[in-house]
């Protein structure tokens, strides 16, 4: 009868050792950041309609980046793609941030293109007299982490591909359907 409580106590502190160890083993890994499209604004669309027809077309891209662990963050760059029906309109590229342990920010930046071709021209403006306008982007965000006043030769790379709705009355995004692409 001793040694039968003498195991299961064993069995017991083996047990919760091993499971201190697995929250441990997951509490201090390096995650990947977590990334979102928080804005899309259509600031401006001049359209010069002179042959060939094209337009010019000024956007404000925010992204929400945020850390979900114990280390800080250096992004190296947080590079935006935009489509506009699936011709490439450009890409914004901030660079240099920093996210402390747990934060957040919202890289911003802003995108002139003058490479709409004239064929969608005329859907642009009928989507912006609609007031919603459908956009596809694809975001990389790339960086290393660092413990308490150390970086770690730990780098990461997140990459994230959107179609993103967008409200041209009120700046907002009606709808966002994302794919993680690491």
């Amino acid at each position: 009868m001793g040694k039968a409580v003498s195991l299961r106590g064993c069995c017991c502190k083996f047990t919760v050792v091993v499971a201190l160890c697995l929250a441990g083993a997951v509490f201090f890994w390096p995650w990947s950041p977590q990334v979102r499209m928080s804005k899309v604004t259509v600031r401006q669309v001049k359209v010069h309609p002179l042959p060939p027809v094209r337009a010019d077309v000024w956007i404000s891209v925010a992204v929400r980046v945020q850390n979900r662990d114990v280390y800080w963050m250096d992004l190296e760059e947080v590079d935006v793609g935009v489509k506009y029906r699936g011709k490439k309109l450009g890409h914004v590229e901030s660079k240099r941030w920093h996210v402390r342990r747990w934060g957040t920010i919202h890289a911003f930046g802003e995108l002139e293109s003058s490479a709409l071709p004239s064929a969608d021209v005329a859907h642009l403006l009928q989507d912006l007299s609609k007031g919603k306008v459908f956009f596809h982007t694809v975001t990389e965000v790339t960086g290393y982490v660092g413990f308490l006043s150390f970086p770690l030769p730990i780098e990461f790379k997140a990459v994230l591909a959107c179609d993103v709705l967008v409200n041209t009355k009120n700046h907002t995004i009606i709808h966002q359907h994302c794919v993680r692409k690491d």
